[in-house]
């Protein structure tokens, strides 16, 4: 097992005062980054709740409170006391997201997977369950976050998320949604960026024409296999320019075949997914796309196990900004817990809990 100190770790920095904190001016005990710091430890450490992030900050020894610089309220004997769960509960709720989007703003844009994702929990009887937009980069750190608004969908959304970051040259990823000719205009004309987007049957017309070319004819370039949780896998790759597609700068069509066993039972599956891409051969080859391809079904397994492991989809926060930013800290969290090097993210989680008032301050290198 890996010690603390050898953990990889995003450059992670909480929000300072100068933020946009939400509690009024003459109510500001805690400093807003401590707080902060404390709702990520509590998350790594296995919190799925709002109440459960306020037991960890209650229950935190000294020494913990120290190192994360909670409010000194006995100078002469050191003694400090955590933020109250109304004091979290106030600030995950009224904090604007992208504060905490900011703490981990990917340095390397070369490549940004964007996909969007629905917390169920948060549905009631009046709103619908929140809707959020993330652009990260293949190893899951998050680079823009946005909250789709009611009644649009993340077509509308995208050109938003990607706003604020230089993508001049970067590769944007996106699903079968997102194909659409004003996505790729944008993109490759305005933001003088590539695409590589996913065809299906949402667009008839190209999808038919992908379908359609010769690939019979055309040789596998690549191919890679996996065997792991319960099954075996093996994808090929075959890649042709683009002829006259009825899709913008379209360059390159990409066909990855899966052939899929179930190692238990036997049974085996295939499927054929389709892509279209503005970077010509001589950007990227077969191994480079396959990766790229690859590299969005990861963003996806990513969002199960925010679902299943960090509980993100029963979660009930629905008050304010408090579905974002919970979800927010989760895709903090998950990159870290995956450093670990474990079989998996729940043994993680488990691993940090053992010693849950420091090891979350480890992985965040903390001194």
């Amino acid at each position: 097992m890996r010690s603390q100190s050898a953990m990889p770790s995003p450059a992670l920095s909480a929000p300072t005062s100068e933020e946009a904190d939400p509690r009024h001016r003459r109510g500001r005990r805690h400093q807003l980054g401590c707080i902060v710091l404390i709702c990520l430890c509590a998350v790594l450490a296995g919190a799925r709740s709002l109440t459960a992030i306020g037991q960890w900050a209650t229950n935190a020894p000294q020494h913990t409170l120290a190192r994360l610089g909670a409010r000194t309220t006995c100078p002469a004997l050191g003694i400090r006391r955590p933020p109250s769960p109304a004091t979290i509960r106030r600030v995950l709720t009224g904090l604007a997201p992208g504060a905490l989007t900011r703490m981990a703003t990917a340095q390397d844009l070369a490549v940004l997977v964007v996909d969007g994702k629905c917390v169920r929990g948060s549905r009631t009887r009046q709103d619908k369950a929140v809707h959020l937009l993330a652009a990260m980069t293949p190893a899951g750190h998050v680079a823009a976050q946005v909250r789709v608004a009611d009644k649009t969908s993340e077509i509308d959304a995208l050109a938003g998320l990607l706003q604020g970051l230089d993508i001049e040259g970067s590769v944007i990823s996106a699903d079968a949604l997102h194909t659409q000719t004003d996505t790729a205009k944008h993109l490759v004309a305005e933001r003088k960026a590539h695409y590589v987007l996913t065809a299906k049957a949402n667009q008839p017309t190209l999808f038919a024409q992908v379908k359609a070319l010769p690939w019979g004819q055309a040789p596998t370039l690549f191919s890679t296999s996996e065997r792991g949780h319960g099954r075996c896998e093996t994808r090929t790759v075959k890649v042709l320019t683009a002829p006259k597609i009825a899709f913008p700068y379209a360059k390159q069509v990409l066909r990855v075949h899966r052939w899929v066993k179930d190692l238990p039972t036997g049974k085996v599956r295939r499927t054929y997914a389709y892509v279209v891409t503005s970077l010509s051969a001589e950007q990227a080859g077969p191994e480079r796309l396959a990766g790229l391809v690859r590299g969005h079904w990861r963003i996806e397994a990513l969002h199960h196990v925010r679902d299943v492991s960090l509980g993100e989809d029963t979660s009930r926060v629905r008050t304010g900004h408090g579905p974002q930013n919970m979800a927010m800290l989760h895709n903090l969290a998950v990159p870290l817990l995956a450093g670990l090097g474990m079989a998996s993210i729940p043994e993680a989680i488990r691993w940090v809990s053992y010693e849950a008032f420091t090891r979350p301050l480890g992985l965040l290198r903390i001194p």
